[in-house]
């Protein structure tokens, strides 16, 4: 009786042991809401609000509901600059990072002249043992986790009344361009006069004449309607517009690494996704400008691509990456 009784009491324990173990594995992290803050500049017809649709739905799925994003759109959260300082302070979760070199100097070269040949040099590039090194190394620097890289198009030029074709052509031009580095160098690929302005003041630059004209990918162009206040559209191909997502180490280190696995996976497919975006877009994209009154250019690139050892001597430490880059076959 006493052995029956013992033996009562082990069943029972282990009984218990059990159940307490499938507590903690059905716990925590596996029944907690998470919900991510992301915050951007762009409309909400842009690729890269489409992206962090797209994100924002694949999450529910993986997790039925459990993980979603909160998007701030347009501006409504903050600048692009005061979102990714929220980044890395921890409070704001993800934003889009368009350039590292503030923390990583060498890291100006993904938005320098001629960096990418074309779509498919950006595509095999994704998939290069240069680009984990980067990201990798973009991460340890800024001191948030880059989830990936993503692109919306070559960015052209665009005049009011100048049908500019070569670098000669852009002389003493007065080009707006993007207010922080190293996107004013468009203005020194193409030979112009850089005006640094914010995007929220360029239309009415083009409009009262502070810029002659201003650079940007096609989908920038349509949906800030510069075409009302620019006549050509140059297609330079100057810079790819690319950027990426981060995700700041403190919402990433709150994740448990099913979590981190489900929104890594969630947000390289969102990249992919905003990249074909673009790509399939791209020509209706040309079409609608032309439909708006604007006189395509077509150029010769060479003599704007000669320029880019000038570029290169203002930043030596772009040579490394830039050459890694361009070997991508």
């Amino acid at each position: 009786m006493k052995k029956i009784s013992v033996l009562c009491f082990v069943v029972v324990l282990a009984t218990q042991v059990l159940w307490a173990n499938l507590g903690a594995a059905a716990s925590p992290d596996s029944e907690k809401k998470v919900k991510l803050g992301l915050a951007h500049v762009f409309t909400t017809d842009h690729p890269v609000h489409q992206g962090a649709l797209r994100a924002n739905e694949l999450l529910q799925q993986r997790t039925n509901g459990r993980i979603e994003l909160q998007i701030h759109p347009a501006g409504s959260y903050a600048g692009y600059k005061d979102a990714i300082r929220a980044v890395r302070m921890g409070a704001l979760d993800l934003c889009p990072l368009d350039t590292a070199i503030d923390f990583y100097p060498a890291s100006g070269v993904m938005l320098g002249p001629y960096t990418f040949k074309d779509y498919d040099h950006w595509k095999k590039f994704k998939t290069s043992a240069v680009y984990k090194e980067f990201i990798d190394t973009v991460s340890e620097k800024v001191g948030a986790r880059q989830l990936s890289l993503y692109m919306f198009g070559f960015r052209h030029a665009t005049t009011k009344n100048l049908a500019a074709k070569t670098p000669e052509d852009f002389k003493n031009f007065k080009l707006r361009v993007v207010d922080f580095p190293p996107y004013p160098e468009a203005a020194t690929i193409l030979n112009a006069v850089g005006t640094p302005l914010p995007i929220g003041d360029v239309y009415m630059a083009l409009s009262t004449g502070v810029a002659d004209g201003q650079e940007n990918p096609f989908t920038q162009i349509l949906t800030m309607k510069f075409y009302e206040v620019q006549k050509n559209l140059i297609l330079t191909g100057h810079m790819l517009a690319a950027s990426g997502m981060i995700i700041s180490n403190k919402a990433w280190n709150s994740l448990s690494p099913q979590d981190q696995k489900i929104v890594s996976e969630v947000f390289l497919i969102a990249a992919d996704y905003i990249d074909e975006l673009v790509i399939s877009q791209e020509q209706k994209l040309l079409e609608d400008l032309k439909s708006k009154g604007m006189t395509v250019i077509q150029v010769d690139k060479q003599p704007f691509i000669d320029r880019v050892p000038i570029v290169l001597k203002k930043y030596p430490e772009w040579v490394e990456l830039y050459n890694k880059i361009q070997a991508v076959k």
